[in-house]
């Protein structure tokens, strides 16, 4: 039996996970199921429902079928030798959605409290949700295809180094304390990021969030907004850290983790002792829109067709960031 919650919907037999070339090309990085909770209220009657989408400046709304936006291609599928898709990230991630929904529906919604299962799987969820992005998928091509570049001139170094040159490469300190990686690897990770990470990612990263403490904030009917990349992490104090520093960790007490479930609430994991569910003013509202704003990649989404100018402010550095303090850093 499959403990609920857990990332083993993943696994599910290859003979099922493989389907002809046609099938489930179309696939999403943010669930339709999931956005279909931003659907606008006031969808005609007849009419098949839709969310108002945004262009990241607040520019052009428009309205979309969740089924029409944020989607790709073939995105998590795994292409065999023999020409075969395998689908199993695909079909586990449909298996996670359909456990959100559930969830979310029957739970959060009505405000009851969790299952420690319940919880363990809203941060699986999270945890996909942050992982499973083209602008994760970007991210990790960048790095790991820096690694490659590197590989691919050693590689071509390798043709043409003199023994002698070979045995003094060989003889360089090196840490064996650390895995390695072989070409093929590198390779992998750099041309299909998620499906050689996203699974690994996932099991990593969801135990050490079911670790924070989890708020459900709740305000105004249809007050917050999703995005294509709808997993937040923010830290309000790491303007005040040297710059490689900086970026959001969880190591910090001051980490935010948020995740828009419905126009009406957001999940907030931290390290600050909130927990349970949380009514919060307009202002906390807009903060937390503000912050899903920002961190978009090229859309966000409403369930009317309305926009706060609070979203788009960036606001005033702080006089004690680290820049402020150390300007001769900045010369």
């Amino acid at each position: 039996m499959r403990r609920k919650g857990s990332v083993h919907c993943f696994t599910s037999p290859s003979r099922r996970a493989c389907r002809p070339m046609t099938s489930h090309k179309k696939q999403h990085f943010v669930p339709r199921s999931y956005l279909r909770a931003w659907c606008d209220p006031n969808t005609p009657s007849g009419q098949e429902p839709y969310v108002w989408l945004f262009s990241r400046d607040g520019s052009n709304p428009r309205r979309k079928a969740p089924d029409n936006i944020f989607h790709e291609t073939d995105l998590y599928t795994i292409e065999l030798p023999d020409g075969g898709r395998n689908l199993v990230l695909e079909h586990g991630l449909a298996q996670l959605e359909s456990e959100f929904v559930s969830i979310r529906d029957t739970k959060l919604e009505l405000l009851e409290p969790l299952e420690p299962s319940e919880h363990a799987f809203l941060c699986v969820f999270i945890a996909a949700m942050h992982a499973r992005t083209p602008a994760r998928r970007d991210h990790l091509s960048e790095q790991w295809g820096k690694v490659l570049v590197m590989a691919d001139q050693m590689r071509e170094w390798a043709k043409t180094a003199t023994p002698e040159q070979k045995r003094a490469a060989a003889s360089l300190p090196s840490s064996n304390r650390q895995p390695s990686f072989t070409y093929d690897e590198v390779k992998a990770l750099a041309e299909r990021p998620l499906q050689t990470a996203m699974l690994p990612f996932i099991k990593a990263e969801a135990p050490l969030l079911t670790r924070l403490d989890c708020v459900v904030v709740t305000g105004h009917s249809g007050g917050f907004i999703t995005s294509d990349n709808p997993c937040v992490w923010f830290d309000a104090e790491a303007c005040k850290r040297p710059p490689m520093f900086q970026s959001p960790a969880l190591m910090y007490e001051s980490i935010e983790i948020t995740l828009p479930v419905s126009p009406r609430q957001v999940i907030l994991l931290n390290r600050r002792g909130l927990s349970g569910y949380l009514p919060v003013p307009p202002r906390i509202v807009d903060e937390l829109n503000r912050r899903t704003r920002f961190d978009c990649t090229e859309y966000f989404v409403n369930s009317t067709n309305a926009t706060q100018p609070i979203w788009f402010d960036p606001g005033v550095e702080p006089e004690d960031s680290w820049r402020k303090q150390h300007p001769r850093s900045q010369e």
